[in-house]
């Protein structure tokens, strides 16, 4: 293994804790608002990055909830996803790299994919049933608009998980022929 490979697996190791934080505090900033704004009415005009929902606060909460919510559980998966990814790193060994420990993580990052994918569907759908009703919700979108591509990577990374079980096999296979 070259120096050149270490330094880019460290380097992305440092850039996946970087992304787990930032998604971490953006969750707890989510949730902080929204329990600030059931005190505070008034917060709803500005929760988080510019985000206005107080039309919908004053007009609906039930939707309201339904819609922040969405917000903090796709950020709160996608916080989980990188905890995830940077247990990868910490366990990856490029001399014997098929394990279990990887295998496992590969295919829970494929199935926390496919659930943000899904969830953000979910939302976006839910999002554009409120705007044909007269909500002026279009800006929170932001937190669940490439849920596509969470869909997409999904198959690609269960695929890659399945592909990783057959090399976890085949590993085992050639340790008990030595």
């Amino acid at each position: 293994m070259s120096s050149r490979t270490d330094i880019l697996i460290k380097f992305l190791q440092v850039i996946s804790w970087i992304t787990f934080i930032g998604l971490c505090v953006q969750t707890g900033a989510l949730i902080f608002n929204f329990i600030f704004t059931q005190f505070n009415p008034v917060a709803a005009k500005d929760l988080y990055l510019g985000l206005d929902l107080s039309s919908l606060f004053g007009q609906n909460e039930i939707y309201f909830g339904f819609l922040f919510s969405f917000t903090i559980v796709v950020t709160a998966i996608k916080a989980y996803l990188f905890f995830l990814i940077t247990q990868i790193f910490s366990s990856l060994n490029l001399v014997k790299p098929f394990s279990e420990e990887i295998s496992k993580l590969i295919a829970q990052i494929s199935y926390y994919t496919f659930s943000i994918g899904l969830i953000g569907a979910i939302a976006h759908r839910f999002t554009q049933t409120l705007v044909k009703s007269g909500y002026d919700v279009d800006s929170v979108g932001q937190f669940w608009n490439d849920y596509t591509a969470f869909l997409m990577m999904a198959a690609i990374i269960f695929v890659i998980a399945q592909i990783f079980k057959k090399g976890l096999e085949l590993q085992s296979e050639n340790d008990l022929t030595v």
